[in-house]
């Protein structure tokens, strides 16, 4: 131990800080491959989410750690004072922050999201705010720190900012493995009979294989349209069933609408036609 004491002061500050980052090299390549991988392998057995995400985690802010080492490391074997670097570096750390606010919100929305776990990798969900153009509807691929991707169900990966993501209202469906009710409105004419209205909307209902036997009902849902502040032009029904993959709820839905109007149309049930409204224009005169 002593000889290498020696040996290490015989060596010029160059060749100490190579050395130094060698060795950082070396213990981030063992600590990376070999123990990380034995880790991973042993928490994939495991049916709790948690240890994932923090392997992954890990996996993340390894490399940060490591630089952050090394660089300390190599100014200390060149004799470099750190105190004044790191109040240079405080002032400088304050103008990156306020120049990349967004970045750190991500990452630090990334953490939140990794510790909180309101999604994991393959959950269903539904995100409200954010999903527009090409639905809210997808399947979680990575949970990253600044960013996660989200296959959604037109087949397009998306990448969603961490910061607007933890700001979303997140529908998970993969929490649960109980069934998920699926709502359907329509409207029927007022002239309508409602009772046999109710019961071809069950029949079609229940005529597809994929939705669960008995669980189909129908409710009249209203008479008035609250939003607009008018009577809709017919009775508004709400038909409900329940399906127990959530992935097919659109093709399911799709099968159940046209069920129902090929059995209106074959039992002549009327349904609502839209009316026409007049808008008055209090700035128009004429």
């Amino acid at each position: 131990m002593t000889s290498l004491t020696n040996y290490w002061q015989t060596l010029s500050a160059i060749s100490q800080s190579a050395v130094a980052v060698l060795a950082a090299l070396l213990f981030y390549w063992f600590f990376r491959i070999v123990i990380l991988s034995k880790i991973e392998k042993a928490v994939e057995a495991t049916s709790n989410d948690l240890d994932d995400r923090m392997v992954q985690f890990v996996k993340q802010f390894l490399w940060i750690v490591a630089i952050l080492s090394t660089v300390t490391l190599v100014l200390k074997i060149n004799s470099i004072k750190i105190s004044p670097l790191l109040a240079g570096a405080g002032i400088f750390g304050v103008s990156i922050g306020f120049a990349a606010k967004e970045t750190i919100a991500d990452i630090l929305a990334g953490i939140f999201l990794i510790a909180d776990r309101p999604i994991r990798v393959k959950d269903r969900i539904k995100i409200e705010r954010i999903g527009r153009h090409w639905g809210g509807w997808g399947d979680v691929e990575d949970i990253g720190l600044r960013r996660t991707r989200i296959r959604n169900t037109d087949g397009v990966s998306v990448n969603y900012p961490n910061s607007l993501l933890a700001n979303s209202v997140i529908t998970n469906f993969s929490y649960s493995d109980s069934p998920v009710r699926v709502r359907i409105r329509l409207q029927v004419d007022y002239s309508a009979d409602l009772e046999l209205s109710k019961k071809l909307i069950i029949e079609a209902i229940e005529s597809c294989q994929k939705v669960i036997p008995g669980s189909a009902q129908v409710v009249v849902r209203s008479l008035w349209d609250d939003k607009d502040g008018h009577q809709p032009a017919g009775v508004l029904l709400e038909g409900r069933y329940k399906i127990k993959n959530v992935r097919r709820r659109t093709s399911i839905r799709s099968t159940v609408l046209t069920e129902i109007l090929k059995i209106f149309q074959k039992n002549d049930v009327p349904l609502a036609v839209p009316g026409l409204r007049i808008e008055h224009d209090a700035n128009n005169n004429g």
